[in-house]
């Protein structure tokens, strides 16, 4: 009874804030999702995502395995018991029912509540009625100039464009359509002229509709894809390790439109997700499109050679243009799921075929990488519900016979106890373009085994963390020999009242690194400490404190580092005016002990910088409602080095201790 008044207490209190927080809690939630990536992800696609449920509820009792999984905080496990105690208790009639479903505990539940609604269905002409539209556009750029910007001593400029990053974006949904145009210009890059004659250096577009019959979705344009647990196809968004140490399932079997700026890893053509029986799922897929390569020489039937597919997306000079969407690529492919009470079955195949010469620099440690024309890859993949346990995997193995298996189980021992392991073994020899799944590094030459425990004794309080053990049997690049490597996490979160809370994490790394003097193997140790603290001060006023600490040892290198900061918030109920600001204090001897964080941004922008160096930083971030339907943001951060006179390198480097960057944007909703 006490619990179930708790609960009822919380959902009204919660409600009754989320109108002025709703920020701070995605910020919160995309921050545990982030953290732990150290690789410079998009995360506009995730921003876009949480925003659109904020502002339009999934309604729990007319939704889907696939709508349930673009919250991305939810894993299958969850998603399952929520859905089979749907089916058997029928409708949901309250929140407080989602207490009883097996993984579902409150911090879950909060996290949840601002994206679901349990109202009843409206028909197909009010969902066809209520579509949403906006225009965004984005300008970013640094008022110091940087050497790429400013005339030789010939008078020649090295960047072909101006110094500023121009981004735009349309976007059209409601419940069964959704359309969009993104193009962004980086900076450096041309806008219009004559190497750039179409305005934007990238146009990305989609058209996609959701459940109409027995068509489950299809996208005509730029799409995403992910299979099981992303062994054999997982080119969206995914996340490793972090402190949600019990989600290590991936959540396959989804398209999604491709609605970021990243100008590589998407497909672009046409994909179709049909349900033709009850229990049966298929997806096909088929796409043609050019992307940029490195240009080594043509040959004599024309054919281009290649030595490998750019990622960059830049395009700011002569060669990088020259570089600019040279090799055709052709993916076609499809997933078979099939399920049956508590079991899914999935069989996945995809053929990649590219136009060219590809003439790949092959050394000892990479000998095994692909470096053809063709491939395919096969894969199974399973996921089992027994009681409080979530069974899941993937095999895989890619043309040249290389194999590659994950398998995992997550499980509640009772009401206040989950845990997670999985182990993995990904060859040498197996090969994926799109592989993304469960790793400390990649889809090949790793074997490794994890664990989470997560102990929730009180609704207050919270423990838990992780430990990762890993191998690599072969080479990588910048080690000549096998290595193997260890993770661990632990992190205590407690909820002082409703206006504040608190976690400490202690965070340690060991990796057998190649000391740079020598051809000696040594374990590379990183030890990070954190203390963090969020607080509010009445219905306006919002603060955080966190100190990290971070320490590195590898042979003779011993250092250590901190970082500190203050953030402030205010968003006032009925005002058009709210901001935040963070100051910063950091001390970091090398890049190797540097401390991540993230920081907030402009709507659907993402920032989560390495502080490295000796120095400071205050950012600025406000919000303007100018007129009804129009907002503007801005956001000014100002950083200043006290332990160097030159920043950043190359043609982006700056002849100066401090670095302002300027970001402006307006959106129109109707």
């Amino acid at each position: 009874m006490k619990k179930i008044i708790f609960t009822f207490g919380f959902v009204l209190l919660f409600f009754h804030g989320f109108s002025q927080d709703n920020n701070l809690l995605l910020e919160e939630i995309i921050e545990n999702i982030a953290e732990e990536n150290e690789e410079e992800l998009d995360y506009s696609e995730l921003y876009e995502a949480l925003y659109y449920f904020a502002e339009h509820p999934i309604n729990l009792n007319k939704t889907s395995k696939e709508e349930l999984r673009e919250l991305y905080f939810l894993n299958a496990y969850q998603i399952d018991k929520l859905l089979l105690h749907i089916e058997k208790n029928g409708k949901l009639l309250s929140y407080l029912e989602l207490q009883t479903v097996a993984g579902f505990d409150v911090q879950t539940i909060q996290n949840l509540l601002p994206f679901i609604s349990i109202n009843a269905s409206v028909t197909s002409k009010q969902l066809l009625a209520n579509i949403k539209q906006y225009i965004m556009v984005r300008d970013q750029f640094y008022l110091q100039e940087q050497r790429g910007y400013a005339p030789d001593e010939d008078g020649n400029i090295h960047y072909l464009g101006n110094a500023h990053r121009a981004y735009f974006k349309y976007r059209l949904k409601n419940n069964y359509l959704q359309a969009g145009i993104t193009a962004e210009k980086d900076a450096g890059e041309n806008f219009s002229g004559p190497n750039q004659p179409y305005g934007f250096d990238f146009y990305s577009a989609h058209l996609q509709a959701k459940n109409i019959g027995k068509i489950k979705n299809v996208i005509i344009g730029d799409y995403q894809m992910n299979f099981g647990q992303g062994l054999t196809m997982q080119s969206g968004m995914s996340f490793g390790k972090s402190s949600e140490v019990i989600n290590i399932q991936r959540s396959g079997n989804l398209i999604n439109a491709h609605t970021a700026a990243a100008e590589n890893l998407f497909f672009r053509g046409g994909a179709i997700q049909i349900a033709p029986l009850k229990n049966l799922e298929i997806i096909a897929f088929l796409s043609s499109h050019k992307v940029d390569a490195n240009i080594v020489d043509t040959l004599e039937n024309d054919e281009l050679a290649f030595s490998s597919i750019q990622g960059t997306g830049m395009h700011r000079t002569e060669s990088e243009l020259l570089d600019k969407n040279v090799i055709l690529q052709n993916h076609f492919g499809t997933h078979v799921n099939y399920n049956y009470k508590q079991l899914n079955l999935g069989l996945s195949y995809y053929k990649t075929q590219i136009d060219g010469d590809y003439q790949k620099n092959i050394y000892t440690y990479n000998q095994f990488d692909f470096n053809g024309n063709s491939s395919q890859n096969f894969g199974m993949d399973y996921q089992y519900l027994y009681k409080n346990m979530n069974f899941f995997g993937e095999i895989g193995k890619s043309e040249n016979g290389g194999i590659a298996h994950v398998n995992g189980i997550m499980l509640g021992l009772d009401k206040t106890i989950s845990a997670s392991l999985l182990y993995r073994d990904y060859s040498k020899e197996y090969q994926s373009e799109y592989a993304n799944a469960f790793a400390e590094r990649s889809s090949q030459n790793e074997k490794g085994v994890y664990f989470g425990l997560e102990f929730t004794p009180h609704h207050k309080f919270k423990i838990k963390g992780y430990a990762d053990h890993y191998g690599f049997p072969w080479l990588r690049f910048g080690v000549d020999a096998p290595t193997k490597g260890s993770d661990y996490l632990l992190q205590a979160d407690y909820k002082i009242n409703r206006a504040t809370k608190m976690y400490v994490r202690y965070k340690s790394e060991i990796k057998e690194e190649q000391l740079p003097e020598s051809l000696a193997i040594s374990g590379k140790r990183k030890d990070n400490f954190r203390f963090h603290i969020n607080y509010k001060e009445g219905d306006n006023w919002a603060f955080a404190n966190r100190l990290e600490t971070s320490s590195i040892n590898l042979g003779n290198q011993q250092e250590m580092g901190y970082m500190l900061y203050q953030d402030v918030k205010y968003k006032p109920l009925f005002s058009k005016i709210s901001f935040t600001s963070r100051y910063v204090l950091f001390n970091t001897p090398t890049y190797d002990s540097r401390i991540y964080a993230y920081e907030n941004d402009v709507l659907y922008g993402y920032s989560i910088p390495a502080y490295y160096g000796k120095g400071s930083k205050i950012y600025l971030v406000a919000k303007c409602n100018i007129i009804r339907n129009l907002d503007f943001w801005l956001r000014i951060a100002h950083t200043t080095y006290t332990d160097r006179m030159v920043l950043k390198s190359g043609w982006d480097e700056i002849e100066d201790n401090k670095m302002t960057e300027i970001k402006l944007q307006l959106r129109y909703k109707f």
